[in-house]
Order: C-alpha cells, then sequence, then structure tokens
C-alpha cells in the first residue's frame, strides 16, 4: 500500500488537474483562524483557475454553518456533511444533515487528501464508471494499481477504497442494492475510475460482466 503522507498534493493536483499558475500572487481570502491543513488547501487550491472539488463543495468561511458544536466545512448534494470541533481543529467529523457526527480516523492532512483523489476518479480527463462489478473482477481491475492506505470514510457508504497508478485512479467500493432499504449488493462492487489519457482505460472492455459508461 502507499502510505498517504507521503503523498505530494501539488504533484498530484498538477497530474491530474493540469499546471498551476505558481507565478500568481496567491493572497489567502480565507480565515487564519482555519485548521491549518484547511488553510493550506485553499491556498493551494486558489492555484488552479477551475474548482478542484466538483462532486462536493468545500464551503468559504462565510458559508459555514454550526452542527451539534462542529463547524461544518464541506457538504454533498445529498445530506453528507463534514465538520471540525474548533477545540480540537485537526480531527474531522463526517454526519448527516438530521444524523450524528462520526469522528473519522483520518486527521485532516489525510482527510484532504483522500478527497482530492476521490475526486480526480469521478473529475478526471478520462473516466469509466460501472455500477455494479462482479467481485472476483475487482483484482484484475486494480492490477496496474496500488491501493493507498487511508484511514477509511463512511461515505457514501463504508467500505470504498482508493487505488492508483502514474495515469490511473479509481475508487471501489460496495454496490448499492436496486430496491430498498439500499443495502450493498452482496457479490458486487461500484466502480469509478479516472485516466490522463484515454488508452489507460482500454484494458476495462476485456473484463467481463461489465457494463461501462
Amino acid at each position: 500500500m502507499i502510505d498517504p503522507s507521503s503523498i505530494n498534493l501539488h504533484q498530484f493536483l498538477t497530474v491530474w488537474h493540469g499546471k498551476s499558475n505558481q507565478r500568481a500572487v496567491i493572497e489567502a481570502e480565507v480565515s487564519s483562524e482555519l485548521p491549518p491543513p484547511l488553510l493550506a488547501w485553499h491556498t493551494l487550491a486558489k492555484q488552479w483557475s477551475k474548482p478542484l472539488v466538483r462532486n462536493k463543495k468545500l464551503l468559504t468561511p462565510e458559508e459555514f454553518t454550526t452542527k451539534g458544536g462542529k463547524i461544518v466545512f464541506m457538504t454533498e448534494p445529498g445530506d453528507a456533511i463534514w465538520g471540525f470541533d474548533p477545540e480540537s481543529p485537526e480531527v474531522v467529523y463526517e454526519g448527516r444533515i438530521h444524523g450524528d457526527w462520526v469522528r473519522l480516523a483520518e486527521g485532516f492532512t489525510e482527510f484532504l487528501i483522500h478527497n482530492a483523489m476521490n475526486e480526480a476518479a469521478y473529475n478526471a480527463p478520462y473516466t469509466k464508471s460501472c455500477e455494479s462489478v462482479q467481485n472476483e473482477h475487482i483484482a484484475r481491475i486494480v492490477e496496474p494499481m496500488t491501493e493507498i492506505a487511508f484511514g477509511g470514510w463512511h461515505w457514501p457508504r463504508p467500505g470504498h477504497r482508493i487505488f492508483m497508478s502514474e495515469s490511473l485512479i479509481a475508487d471501489i467500493g460496495p454496490a448499492m442494492e436496486d430496491e430498498e432499504p439500499w443495502g450493498d449488493k452482496p457479490g458486487f462492487s461500484e466502480v469509478q475510475v479516472g485516466a490522463i489519457t484515454p488508452s489507460a482505460l482500454h484494458y476495462l472492455s476485456n473484463i467481463p460482466g461489465t457494463d461501462w459508461y
């Protein structure tokens, strides 16, 4: 496995989102009272003209809200939210708008790297998705890649993992049942793969029983 602390975030973002404008004068328009890793992310992200987080929304301090003593710093189109405790700003909490907070095993820096990779899998220059892959085929899908040893999230459901290589990145987790109560579909996974070049995805067409889109 790859240790998340060994990943250079600027280098990763450059590979997957193109070169940043490093010569630009970066004036952080965010509060210095933010947790240092979150402040560093906002400052770094300003070097790109396009948003680096698109499936979710990283809030500005002006958009922050408070729930259960935690400051909500990120949301997603469903009801998932992420927050931090001003008294322990190095800790990240995951929750739901109408649910309780759960403390994550990942620290803030690791969480932001994890989030960047999750976003890259969906917003890479070239992508392939399959909502239901037989688990027996997962080893073949991730063969060109190495797993990142993230502490793990509960969103969108527990069990998602990130794999990557120089040209591929994948987010893989339990597939969802087709009917309520929308539990895990036994024996199947959902797979999202991003790539820097279209040719890097060609091998997926040889995976049996998959319908990529």
